[in-house]
């Protein structure tokens, strides 16, 4: 009886927002009414996701809070990687630098610990995210038991998110100058900028707006940290480093789009999405010739394309980022109603 409650509780909280919470809600709303909750359904219930959060030791207090008394609660195993042990959260003390540029040493003790302390036999996938993500649980699990998933085999490596391209020189200032970098790192680099530079850069899921992985990946990345081309020790963004080893194991993100080309995961927030003004000729034209060669909305998706306004956002979109407190519960709410808020 428990456990029907639960899967109707989403059907139960459609009745409309309240006025106040709209408004508390102001531009995000235009985008929020183009996604709605899935219905319930047997194979989701049976899905089981470990949502693994980065956060650090400044944010406790109010993020981690936030996301437990909103989606945090539907995760069957929720866990806080951060710098500090905080046995009030709880968290899980990384031993890793707290720095935003040292993300991938510490995302690469993450899996390690994921592999050593968890199997595939607890849970089916790992959704990855940061502090100020918002998931919601059911369209994540309805599109990873849907016939498109589904069909993948279980121990095919698979990476689900926001794909975005990560341009060459974007990626190779990091190495510069050569010298002071390991020859095989630099080799590595020079091998996907070749490969990856006609289809417009190396394809990568940025962390932001999440990601699912499941098992056979976590596994396989894991395996491979040490190897050359998966870049130890090197000071480089987390999620376009994890996409960099895969691919080298010939492992890509997949296109998670809908039908109509509408992203499900989100790298920005609703109103970023919905109002960010689709202009190809936006660019300094005294330095360059195309707005792809900027570094901007346009050359982060060269080569896949994105969209704006109502075509934003796939109806069973999965996740937004940059959504904080006291955005996440007013989010949860509009999504699950008061009535489902913890308060």
């Amino acid at each position: 009886m428990l456990l029907l409650l639960l899967l109707l509780a989403p059907l139960l909280a459609a009745a409309a927002p309240r006025p106040e919470l709209l408004q508390q809600l102001g531009n995000n709303v235009p985008a929020m009414q183009l996604v709605s909750v899935a219905p319930p359904t047997a194979a989701a219930a049976k899905t089981r996701v470990l949502c693994w959060v980065n956060t650090y030791h400044a944010n406790h207090e109010v993020r981690l809070h936030a996301i437990k008394r909103s989606w945090g609660r539907k995760c069957d195993k929720l866990l806080f990687m951060s710098d500090q042990e905080d046995t009030r959260v709880p968290t899980v003390h990384i031993v890793a630098p707290p720095t935003h540029e040292m993300l991938w040493q510490k995302h690469r003790e993450i899996v390690r610990l994921l592999v050593r302390e968890y199997s595939e036999g607890q849970f089916d996938w790992v959704f990855k995210c940061d502090d100020d993500t918002f998931l919601i649980m059911e369209n994540l699990k309805a599109y990873l038991t849907s016939p498109e998933i589904s069909a993948i085999p279980k121990d095919e490596p698979t990476l689900l998110g926001h794909r975005m391209t990560l341009q060459w020189w974007e990626m190779q200032r990091l190495f510069e100058p050569f010298e002071d970098h390991d020859p095989e790192h630099v080799a590595a680099m020079l091998k996907v900028k070749q490969e990856t530079k006609k289809d417009g850069g190396l394809l990568y899921t940025p962390g932001g707006g999440g990601y699912a992985m499941n098992w056979a990946y976590l596994e396989k990345l894991e395996a491979a940290f040490d190897e050359p081309y998966c870049l130890p020790h090197e000071v480089v963004p987390d999620d376009w480093a994890i996409s960099f080893c895969m691919r080298h194991l010939g492992v890509t993100p997949l296109d998670t789009r809908d039908s109509e080309k509408r992203e499900r995961f989100h790298q920005y927030d609703p109103n970023d999405l919905y109002s960010r003004p689709y202009d190809e000729n936006a660019y300094d034209h005294n330095l360059f010739t195309s707005i792809y060669q900027e570094n901007n909305w346009f050359s982060d998706h060269n080569g896949i394309g994105w969209q704006n306004g109502k075509n934003c956002c796939a109806p069973d979109s999965i996740s937004f980022h940059y959504v904080k407190p006291p955005l996440m519960e007013l989010f949860y709410e509009f999504y699950y109603g008061e009535e489902n808020s913890e308060k």
